[in-house]
């Protein structure tokens, strides 16, 4: 079977080397939940659990820094961060647990310079024997928004963070030998010396989990305020067609997508007057108009794409995958846009239509 160029490529230089063609774009992305985006004046509460205390405070200054179109989107009702007076709308609290605690030792050798010559030279090089100690840290955030006029819990989840270190230590054996001079120096390391957090029966040092515990901040923010980032409108790869197979512009305008978008584009333009009835043209064609923020032309194109699509398809009645996931992808994006216009009354109001006299 003949392998596409872009195909070939990726099995070369291997599958994280390679992402999907298409062009990058700015975009206005609702989150996940709407109550919490609406809700914009919050005070933060305690979270029970192990590093609650530190991670309440953390919480609270994620929140003070949740930036949307360069402007603060939440207001603490919090002297230190907000104006002194605000009632809060809700109140964010909720729990933390440790999932699991793993450490596992073991010996390593190293070698080791103990005596030089001069600088980076050295003279005298031994193995040294070392006690590895690694340890990995699994946490477990559940934040709630609580409404602050009915109680309510409006938003809730459960977000997970990892942490996980290795750190060695000299044991003395110097080239096979215990030696007292490297013994003086090593010092004890056991994982009783560490800072550590005793619950549910698990001693995980306490910066290890504050380092889990942190990796779940940016996740939430995400969750519960719009944001600004940077999107990937796709190309599909694959022609389903053989006519638009074999033209070699198909595969040019995909080799070409990122370093030149323009031209990529221009070349779909050009192809989608040749073959109008092309999935992967037609789509394509949607991807450009994506990228330029005609989301309203995106969306016709990705329809037309998946309609066209559906003879190509095991059973003859579904659409392709790839055709269907960019149209949802996009219709969900274009809700949450009409949703963040509401919120920050960017919505234009409709003019009334009075009648002629």
């Amino acid at each position: 079977m003949k392998k596409t160029l872009f195909a070939t490529t990726c099995a070369l230089l291997g599958a994280a080397a390679c992402t999907t063609p298409g062009i990058n774009y700015e975009a206005r992305l609702m989150p996940e939940s709407v109550a919490a985006a609406e809700t914009r004046t919050v005070q933060v509460d305690r979270f029970r659990g192990p590093g609650g205390g530190w991670y309440a405070s953390q919480f609270e200054s994620m929140i003070a820094r949740t930036m949307f179109d360069g402007t603060a989107w939440f207001t603490l009702a919090d002297f230190e961060y907000g104006v002194p007076g605000d009632t809060p709308a809700g109140t964010y609290t909720g729990h933390i647990d440790i999932d699991s605690y793993d450490w596992n030792e073991y010996h390593d050798t190293t070698s080791k310079c103990i005596e030089w010559d001069g600088l980076f030279d050295c003279e005298t090089r031994v193995d040294v024997e070392q006690l590895c100690v690694e340890e990995r840290v699994s946490v477990s955030v559940h934040p709630r928004l609580v409404d602050a006029d009915t109680g309510e819990v409006v938003f809730s989840g459960a977000y997970g963070g990892d942490a996980s270190r290795e750190n060695c230590y000299e044991t003395g054996v110097y080239d096979g030998v215990y030696n007292k001079k490297i013994a003086r120096k090593r010092g004890r390391h056991t994982l009783n010396g560490f800072h550590s957090i005793g619950f549910a029966g698990l001693d995980a040092p306490a910066d290890l989990v504050r380092e889990a515990l942190f990796e779940t901040l940016t996740p939430i923010r995400n969750d519960i305020a719009p944001r600004n980032a940077t999107v990937r409108a796709t190309f599909v790869t694959k022609a389903l067609d053989p006519v638009v197979r074999a033209d070699p512009r198909f595969e040019q305008a995909l080799e070409i997508s990122s370093k030149d978008p323009i031209t990529s584009c221009a070349m779909w333009t050009g192809m989608a007057e040749e073959y109008p009835n092309s999935p992967a043209v037609i789509h394509n064609l949607g991807a450009c108009a994506e990228a330029t923020s005609d989301f309203q032309g995106a969306q016709g194109h990705y329809a037309k794409a998946a309609e066209l699509s559906i003879p190509f398809s095991a059973d003859g009645v579904t659409a392709g995958a790839d055709f269907l996931k960019a149209l949802r992808k996009l219709s969900d994006q274009r809700v949450g846009l009409e949703i963040i216009d509401e919120l920050t009354g960017d919505r234009l109001p409709v003019e009334s239509e009075e009648p002629s006299s």
